[in-house]
Order: C-alpha cells, then sequence, then structure tokens
C-alpha cells in the first residue's frame, strides 16, 4: 500500500547507500573497525560488531553485520 506521507515519499525518492562486503583487518576501541575492500583498499568503518578475519557486510560508512565466507569468481567476457 503506498503512503500518503509526503515525508516518507520524499525519502523513497532519495538513493540508498550501497552495500557491499569488506575483510575486518582490526576491531578498535573507540568503536570503529578497519577493513579491507576488494580492491585492497583500507578503509575505517563504523562498528566493532565482527570479528577480525571475518567478512561484514557494509552500508554507507556502518556494519550492519557478518557476511558469509563464499569464494569470489571473476568471469571476462
Amino acid at each position: 500500500m503506498a503512503t500518503v506521507n509526503p515525508w516518507v515519499r520524499f525519502q523513497n525518492l532519495m538513493p540508498r547507500a550501497g552495500r557491499y562486503t569488506v575483510t575486518i583487518t582490526s576491531v578498535n576501541t573507540d568503536g570503529t573497525s578497519m577493513a579491507a575492500r576488494r580492491d585492497g583498499k583500507s578503509v575505517r568503518l563504523n562498528g566493532g560488531l565482527v570479528a577480525v578475519g571475518k567478512k561484514a557486510w557494509v552500508e554507507g560508512e556502518q556494519i550492519i553485520g557478518e557476511a558469509p565466507d563464499l569464494p569470489t569468481v571473476t568471469q571476462y567476457v
């Protein structure tokens, strides 16, 4: 059912942050974590709920949970 609330309708027009996976390299005491992206770059993210060495889901700059450790396949066309 569609909403008639103008604020909710406006928020639905805004793009959502992309979701991607990282590998956690360290968990800091200030509530942040350092992680490695698939391209090798290191990023600081908010959240420390995933252990070092595990994969995590990231949305924006926030860790939202642990991701499954699945193999990655690159297919060239």
